[in-house]
């Protein structure tokens, strides 16, 4: 089951204009397009969801960081063969404007228009 394909600007745009709330919600859209995807069981993107708005470092910092690799993994499933961890570079880029949102959806984007791999099942 392939996620949605979203603009990574309009994602960067309404986390900015919603001051970070859309940025919550697409993280939780994401942890559920992946947790699908990889077929992931031990993925909870609820839990993800509310330690960020108790925590908002929770989100900001270590999500980046979680999530990374996780899009690794989907790009090498999908065939890409350039797949490479973007978890650290983001969170830099997520303390400067959100810029992390944007550049994480392109990476998912590229998931999606890949088509590759089936999710696994187990």
């Amino acid at each position: 089951m392939k996620g949605e394909r979203r603009n990574p600007t309009t994602v960067w745009l309404l986390t900015i204009a919603t001051c970070g709330l859309y940025g919550f919600y697409w993280w939780y859209l994401v942890g559920n397009e992946l947790k699908n995807y990889l077929g992931k069981e031990d993925l909870n993107p609820t839990m993800d969801l509310l330690i960020s708005l108790v925590c908002g470092v929770y989100g900001i910092l270590y999500l980046p960081i979680k999530y990374g690799p996780l899009i690794q993994e989907a790009q090498q499933r999908a065939g890409l063969a350039d797949a490479e961890d973007k978890g650290m570079s983001h969170t830099m880029f997520m303390l400067l404007c959100y810029m992390g949102f944007k550049n994480m959806q392109e990476e998912l984007n590229r998931v999606w228009e890949a088509g590759g791999g089936a999710p696994a099942t187990f």
